[in-house]
């Protein structure tokens, strides 16, 4: 199947940065360039960081819940700010010895679990941020939570292709029956509405348990102590759990995507793998786990997490931003309303930037000033990901932790794509790489 960030960076080669085309009379752009999408997502910011306006069929769904999707206000900056405070640059090191712990547990039991190595992947995503937001730990993604949390990353797959939420606008769409055609897009965002709902309950009553717990130490629990039971107003109150379920949705989308192509790279790349692998055994010794004190001096580790994040971006056409005002770039008149799609894929793969693009080369980051604004799997303007520092670190710490103690195995079927949707790591697909515990190096071996 072509997947459309694919058809979009054909036809950008084709017929320049910018595709623009219209659906019931809405219209849609997709930008192709680095360079376009800075002079419009990032300059012109202000005017570029609205969502897709909410319908009935939203409504159902309660899109609204997530800052990712909120529209652009007053509301969102309140929402933004509380998300910004809890997990900007240096509140994320707060959380850092909670993805120490849980990256750990993820290597002792990697090798004797019954779960798939992408349903481990998955967990570990989660628990992390469960633990570090509700306090709670999980031993599999089989629970209600975490696996909810997948279902929603799995419909984000259609809800964020350019275009697909155009039959939004058709009348009375919302009341259609299943069987009707266009009926689906009912049933479709119903689902997605019972989902943010299970995990909405048991985050509640996860935030109601902590209530009489004085002992109970995580982000929730420090939010909901700053008041006083009495002066908490249900609008603060929905905005923390909001902020939770957030934090949830997106642990399961950028961290499980990254760490998934992480393995399939390792798999496909052993002498990444082996160059790696030296030089942690060079820096801190063989079979050590890093620290995030190392992360410095270990920058083939740092280049492997950064071509993990170039190589397949977890969302390749990101989230729709929606422009406000109607706005003049370069020749190009961009209407008020329109959906914007940074094709991050297109990007990410510019062969004027990125030599052998389809290639897996971390030495294309050493030697450069790199920064985790660089990173474009983040998102653009005032949308850029809000979790981004602590996706970071959970990403970067894992990376390092597997390829110090672990050595990954080559998969049967080599043809990458295979393993992706247009909305990150397919679901329908196994990781089936083998991943076995480094030996010891012989006597030999260290005294070559």
């Amino acid at each position: 199947m072509i997947k459309p960030c694919f058809t979009y960076a054909e036809w950008g080669k084709e017929y320049g940065d910018l595709i623009h085309f219209t659906r019931f009379g809405r219209h849609y752009l997709v930008i192709n360039s680095l360079e376009a999408a800075n002079d419009i997502l990032e300059r012109q910011a202000r005017l570029t960081s609205d969502r897709p306006v909410h319908t009935e069929l939203d409504q159902i769904a309660t899109m609204e819940r997530g800052l990712a999707m909120a529209s652009y206000g007053d509301g969102w900056r309140i929402y933004r700010r509380l998300m910004h405070e809890n997990f900007r640059a240096e509140a994320s090191i707060d959380y850092r010895p909670i993805e120490i712990k849980h990256v750990q547990k993820f290597l002792d039991g990697i090798d004797s679990s019954e779960m798939s190595l992408k349903d481990q992947v998955s967990t570990l995503s989660q628990v992390i941020m469960l633990d570090s937001v509700y306090g709670v730990e999980i031993s599999s993604n089989k629970g209600d939570m975490p696996q909810h949390a997948r279902d929603l990353v799995e419909l984000n797959d259609s809800l964020f292709i350019p275009g697909w939420g155009a039959f939004k606008s058709i009348p009375f769409i919302h009341l259609l029956p299943s069987w009707f055609p266009g009926g689906r897009h009912r049933v479709t965002h119903e689902k997605l509405s019972k989902v943010m709902e299970v995990v909405a309950e048991n985050l509640w009553g996860t935030m109601k348990a902590m209530e009489s717990d004085e002992s109970h130490s995580s982000l929730m629990a420090k939010l909901m102590s700053e008041k006083r039971p009495q002066e908490r107003s249900s609008g603060d109150i929905e905005l923390i759990k909001n902020m939770g379920m957030q934090a949830i949705g997106a642990a399961a989308d950028t961290t499980m995507s990254a760490i998934c192509t992480f393995f399939l790279a390792m798999s496909l790349y052993s002498d990444v793998q082996r160059k790696a692998q030296q030089e942690l055994d060079t820096v801190i010794g063989h079979g050590k786990i890093p620290t995030f004190d190392d992360r410095s001096s270990l920058p083939y580790i740092d280049a492997v997490y950064r071509e993990v994040m170039r190589w397949h971006p977890a969302v390749p056409l990101g989230l729709p931003h929606v422009s406000t005002e109607d706005i003049y770039y370069k020749n190009y008149y961009i209407p008020k309303g329109t959906a914007i799609s940074a094709n991050i894929w297109a990007m990410t793969h510019d062969e004027s930037q990125f030599g052998k693009p389809d290639q897996f080369i971390p030495e294309r980051h050493l030697n450069k000033k790199n920064n985790i604004n660089s990173i474009l799997a983040y998102g653009f303007g005032r949308r850029v990901c809000v979790g981004r520092y602590m996706a970071n670190d959970t990403i970067w710490i894992t990376i390092a932790s597997i390829l110090a103690t672990k050595n990954i195995s080559s998969l049967p079927n080599e043809n990458v794509e295979d393993y992706f949707s247009d909305g990150g790591f397919c679901s329908t697909k196994s990781l089936d790489c083998k991943v076995t515990s480094r030996p010891r190096p012989r006597a030999s071996d260290r005294d070559q």
